[in-house]
């Protein structure tokens, strides 16, 4: 069976559509060392920037239970040094710090989630229609992965910079508050 060249090239760009995607999922689903801290993945492998969820249980017990990589067992978010601020003996000026910082990300982090969100929307679109522009969603997936690099080195750079914000007495406190809020949690079975 004989295929007419133009048969091939919608076989050929469908193929390279596909491929694409696939790795666009791959990408978001298979990173070997896990999220960075405070990244949210949505059930589609996509990073969701909602704001982190609000629980009562005390922030290192949920760390605990979750669980630490190597990069976020180095730095401490701004929540669980707030939960501990009077053990920590936070200063005032180290709060004004802390709290700056946290609303700069913030800020920066909510325009993010906007152009995140039109340049998803932009993909859904073109990809809605029979045939898709490979080269159009080659470049709308380069806008997308670049915003979501913007959005973990902004949130690594407010967690770097509390960390500066603390003392060497704090920052050995804070490890010690995490470790003991992780052998509660082994030894009450993971709950």
């Amino acid at each position: 069976m004989k295929f007419s060249p133009s048969f091939s090239a919608f076989n050929a760009r469908n193929a390279c559509i596909v491929g694409l995607l696939s790795l666009l999922t791959l990408a978001g689903c298979a990173r070997s060392s896990g999220p960075l801290p405070g990244d949210s993945i949505s059930d589609d492998g996509g990073i969701r920037l909602s704001p982190p969820r609000l629980s009562t249980a005390p922030i290192e017990a949920r760390e605990a239970h979750e669980g630490l990589g190597p990069i976020e067992a180095r730095l401490f978010p701004p929540e669980l040094v707030m939960e501990h601020q009077g053990e920590l003996a936070i200063t005032e000026e180290q709060r004004r710090a802390i709290l700056g910082e946290t609303e700069r990300e913030q800020s920066e982090m909510l325009r993010l989630q906007w152009e995140l969100s039109g340049e998803k929307e932009k993909l859904v679109k073109l990809l809605d229609g029979d045939r898709t522009d490979e080269a159009k969603v080659q470049e709308i997936a380069a806008r997308l992965t670049d915003r979501e690099t913007k959005v973990k080195t902004l949130h690594l750079g407010m967690l770097v910079r509390v960390k500066n914000v603390l003392t060497h007495e704090q920052l050995a406190k804070l490890k010690e508050l995490r470790a003991a809020a992780s052998s509660r949690v082994r030894a009450d079975g993971g709950r």
